[in-house]
């Protein structure tokens, strides 16, 4: 089973997780880490190095919320690692992408997986809906 982490500024990793075991129930192996307002980068940098010590040595893939930010930039280190993957904009579908395929690939196919997952979620729905009635 390959370990995830959500990485975010505020409470945002715990929300996703949360709401992503109501669709796909409890979950094993996963947590949150989140940069608060009142911690420094190398505060967060060793809050997520704690995070991460129980997955030593284990295929992990560390979900982002956004590419730049601090969370990034202080958790991008880890891809050093040889079993570490990262993917930057995590939202629910990347997050549910990762839970239901963690079992069934390797970690390099599931970050490609859940990257591709990311980038058919975000959809503007206007066009679409605009679209599919213009049809009928």
């Amino acid at each position: 089973m390959i370990n995830i982490v959500v990485v975010s500024h505020g409470n945002l990793g715990e929300a996703l997780i949360r709401s992503a075991e109501m669709i796909v129930g409890p979950q094993e192996g996963v947590r949150a880490v989140s940069l608060l307002p009142e911690e420094s980068p190398e505060g967060f940098g060793d809050k997520l190095e704690a995070a991460l010590q129980d997955f030593q040595g284990q295929d992990t893939l560390i979900l982002l919320d956004l590419f730049g930010g601090t969370p990034c930039n202080v958790a991008v280190r880890k891809i050093l690692e040889p079993n570490v993957e990262c993917v930057t904009g995590a939202n629910m579908a990347t997050l549910i992408e990762a839970l239901t395929s963690r079992d069934c690939m390797p970690l390099t196919e599931l970050a490609a997986q859940v990257a591709e997952a990311g980038r058919k979620s975000v959809l503007n729905l206007k066009p679409l809906l605009c679209k599919a009635t213009s049809q009928n």
